[in-house]
């Protein structure tokens, strides 16, 4: 039961990297550049983006001559009321929408996450819970 348990904690925080990597993934191949103003920034659950926590940025910009009104996505840190920020939005899906440096860099899209550091340990405590199931089999069969 334990491993059933970190299987589905390993996948349910490793399954948001893997659909940010395709979001990035999309955004390098046809996404466009946009100068975008910000509305506000909030961050909910404290600073800590693991579980739950976000941060929510509104902003809005022109594309293809429509005024679009989306939350950045990729925030790590708040931004200022009114700032511009230069993003990669997906005009096949403009609620994808990154700051530009966030999407060349990958940051987010990387693996050095909270959420799969979390996963790290999963797997690490997944291996060890194996391991001692494996130990306490074999010594029960030798006696």
């Amino acid at each position: 039961m334990l491993c059933l348990a970190l299987l589905v904690l390993i996948a349910a925080l490793t399954y948001p990297t893997f659909h940010r990597q395709g979001q990035y993934a999309a955004l390098r191949a046809h996404g466009v550049t946009a100068t975008a103003r910000v509305a506000y920034c909030s961050s909910t659950v404290g600073s800590n983006q693991t579980f739950g926590g976000k941060l929510t940025c509104p902003v809005t910009f022109v594309l293809g001559g429509t005024t679009v009104a989306e939350d950045l996505l990729g925030v790590r840190r708040p931004l200022q009321t009114g700032a511009t920020v230069a993003v990669v939005v997906d005009p096949r899906n403009r609620r994808d929408a990154y700051p530009l440096g966030d999407v060349r860099a990958g940051y987010q899209s990387g693996w050095l996450t909270n959420d799969t550091y979390l996963a790290a340990l999963a797997a690490v405590l997944l291996v060890l819970t194996i391991t001692s199931q494996v130990i306490v089999v074999r010594r029960r069969r030798r006696a």
